[in-house]
């Protein structure tokens, strides 16, 4: 997928830890899961073309579920699988850290 030499993409860390955050925030659902695409474009700063490319490829790993609407607007959320990854990453990192 995006990973070279163990190291992951830091588009797709920053796309993982924005979805994580949205799923963790129950106040912030209005009936819908996920973040909507031009949301989490802004909150990752990357450009819509960059996101989708890495949303393609997570929506491939079934890493994340993206829905995408007849009038170009979407939604991307993280799968139980994407979570269970995400939580794994997570403790990998504060071990190196400790």
């Amino acid at each position: 997928m995006m990973i070279l030499e163990n190291e992951i993409d830091d588009a797709v860390l920053v796309i993982l830890s924005a979805l994580h955050a949205d799923s963790v925030d129950e106040d912030n659902h209005r009936g819908e899961p996920g973040l909507s695409l031009a949301k989490l474009s802004k909150r990752t700063e990357l450009r819509m073309s960059t996101l989708l490319r890495h949303l393609t490829a997570l929506d491939d790993a079934r890493i994340v579920s993206v829905v995408n609407n007849d009038d170009g607007t979407g939604r991307a959320a993280l799968t139980p699988y994407g979570m269970a990854i995400f939580d794994a990453l997570d403790e990998s990192q504060s071990a190196d850290m400790a």
